[in-house]
């Protein structure tokens, strides 16, 4: 009989997490939808909680809606941080190892009464 062990030693912590898009423009109410990858486990976080609400604080998606109708443009920032742990492929923690990578998404909320977003996509 022959086993063959496979491990995950080829995907390291050397990738850093991505989120995409890792930028948008929102007016109250407007939602983006936000992908992590390059990681393994993901958690979600917020700067501001007053500016908007995650759909999930895990997972690989979630999506950002905007609760903040600013006077002037402001700036959320959407943190994605990825964790991995690897214990080596046996019980002791002598050979365990870590690693957290964080990745930001920069969403600015505008005005609702703002044209910056529709001018923005004018050609």
């Amino acid at each position: 009989m022959i086993i063959l062990f496979c491990g995950c030693e080829v995907d390291s912590a050397a990738q850093k997490v991505k989120i995409n898009p890792d930028s948008a423009t929102l007016r109250y109410g407007e939602s983006v939808t936000l992908t992590a990858y390059n990681g393994y486990v993901y958690t979600w976080s917020l700067a501001n909680e007053t500016y908007g609400m995650l759909s999930a604080r895990s997972g690989m998606t979630v999506t950002y809606t905007s609760y903040y109708d600013p006077a002037t443009p402001a700036v959320q920032v959407v943190r994605v941080t990825s964790s991995f742990s690897d214990n080596g492929g046996g019980s002791s923690s002598t050979n365990s190892s870590s690693s957290t990578n964080t990745a930001e998404a920069y969403i600015t909320h505008i005005p609702a009464t703002s044209d910056l977003a529709s001018a923005a996509s004018t050609p």
